[in-house]
């Protein structure tokens, strides 16, 4: 059977999706400059953000201030609860987005707590960074949450099925190297959003 490419952002963008994702959407609310799926035996989750392009750094930094941001949001600020173990460029010319000043990869690890709870859980965190050059001014921010060890008091302990089979970091390469952007209009050009300090998206 042919795979076909999910929609994204009202099919601004599309790409292959892992199997066994549900799209968050149609359980709960989700940001408008965000896609999320979640695994149907896991936790495990892939997310796509559209933010402001982040200038104030380079672009090998920018995926660490990314990262430094998820750290934040995940209440993991503490330096024993968050590393980075690798930080590497992806050459433009494996991906098919055009329009890319840059892309890069880092792989990390954070003790995340789920739903604000004491319990943590270590969780490996593979972000994709697809730097979108011009006029765009434009971060796509493409992260796999891959927990590794589930808390025996965490609410997670009792949602896994250990014998799920649960997506691997190639079904990730897959995801980001399939991304396609077939609706450049989806993003505002700098020129006209000089006032916004959230993200790049056309909201209309």
């Amino acid at each position: 059977m042919t795979r076909v490419k999910h929609p994204l952002f009202g099919g601004a963008i599309q790409a292959f999706i892992p199997h066994g994702a549900i799209d968050a959407s149609s359980i709960r609310l989700v940001p408008n400059n965000q896609e999320v799926f979640i695994h149907a035996e896991s936790d495990q989750s892939i997310i796509i953000e559209i933010l402001e392009r982040v200038n104030q750094v380079s672009d090998e930094n920018a995926i660490k201030y990314h990262f430094d941001a998820l750290v934040e949001a995940n209440d993991a600020q503490n330096i024993q609860d968050h590393i980075v173990d690798k930080i590497e460029a992806i050459p433009i010319s494996s991906l098919i987005v055009q329009r890319l000043s840059s892309a890069w990869y880092l792989s990390g690890r954070q003790q995340v707590s789920k739903y604000h709870e004491q319990a943590k859980n270590l969780v490996h965190i593979h972000v994709c960074l697809l730097r979108l050059g011009g006029d765009l001014a434009t971060d796509i921010l493409i992260s796999f949450n891959d927990p590794i060890l589930i808390s025996e008091q965490s609410s997670s302990n009792n949602e896994q099925n250990p014998n799920a089979s649960q997506w691997t970091l190639n079904d990730f390469e897959q995801f980001f190297r399939s991304f396609d952007i077939v609706d450049y209009g989806l993003f505002v050009p700098e020129s006209n959003n000089e006032t916004s300090q959230s993200s790049n998206i056309d909201m209309s």
